[in-house]
């Protein structure tokens, strides 16, 4: 069971996404920094969620190594304060 949910849950963000280019939404830069952006929170929100299900710790690591790269990715990618005009 944990397994189908880890699989299922992993793959919300990425229908949402493909829903939101469906409904024509541009898919310009900002777009896809705030996919990153959400799909970061969202990884880590399932790596506690496993976390406090007792799931195998290869869920837990894969989710957070998942989150902390994409909100790392998101964080560096953003314009610095002083060259917004």
């Amino acid at each position: 069971m944990i397994l189908f949910l880890n699989i299922a849950l992993g793959l919300v963000p990425t229908l949402i996404l493909g829903a939101s280019i469906a409904a024509g939404v541009d898919d310009d830069r900002h777009h896809r920094r705030m996919f990153v952006f959400v799909y970061g929170l969202w990884a880590v929100t399932l790596a506690m969620w496993d976390w406090m299900r007792s799931a195998h710790v290869a869920w837990i690591v894969l989710w957070a190594v998942a989150g902390v790269a994409a909100l790392g990715w998101w964080a560096a990618t953003r314009k610095s304060p002083s060259s917004r005009a």
